[in-house]
């Protein structure tokens, strides 16, 4: 139960929202049954419900058992490669290195934002490219969370009185 309590809220909504949806369509469909005594409607909305009752019960299970990790960090650059159904998403973490991500194109990320986002760990190897390695890494997304604005603000606010103190030593230098 604790790591159900302690999981992002994004992941914890996923599981119900998948779980709602299949819900909703086998609700629909029996609606639509009563009325028309359609079968076919009802048996694939079944076929529905039974893939987001497997789904959410896979992203439950992911969540408990803390089979996931966090990247966190403030978004660098945003690119769309040509004829690709993914964005090229470069962020740079706390102590100052890099890390690119390959996410699909519903992913709304905009440059300055701070961001989190969630993998799914994987067990594969390393191929040595970064490359491949972030290409591969798009099937184990499970979502994402814009940080408070307070954190950016803060970011924002630290970076802008280096910049202040660095123009400040300058000056005195050019005195």
């Amino acid at each position: 139960m604790e790591q159900w309590l302690n999981a992002p809220f994004t992941l914890r909504l996923k599981v119900f929202l998948i779980l709602f949806m299949g819900i909703g369509s086998l609700f629909i469909a029996a609606i639509v049954f009563f009325l028309s005594h359609d079968r076919l409607l009802l048996v694939l909305s079944g076929i529905i419900f039974g893939g987001c009752l497997f789904r959410s019960a896979g992203l439950l299970v992911v969540i408990l058992r803390g089979d996931y990790e966090t990247i966190t960090g403030i978004c660098t650059a945003v690119s769309s490669l040509p004829l690709r159904r993914y964005r090229k998403i470069e962020l740079t973490d706390s102590q100052g290195a890099a890390i690119i991500l390959l996410l699909g194109k519903q992913v709304k990320i905009k440059p300055g934002g701070c961001y989190c986002f969630y993998f799914r760990k994987s067990s594969r190897p390393s191929l040595g490219s970064e490359y491949l390695d972030a290409s591969l890494s798009t099937d184990l997304f499970l979502g994402y969370d814009s940080s408070l604005p307070g954190n950016l603000l803060e970011v924002k606010d630290s970076a802008a009185s280096n910049e202040s103190s660095n123009l400040e030593h300058s000056n005195e230098r050019s005195l």
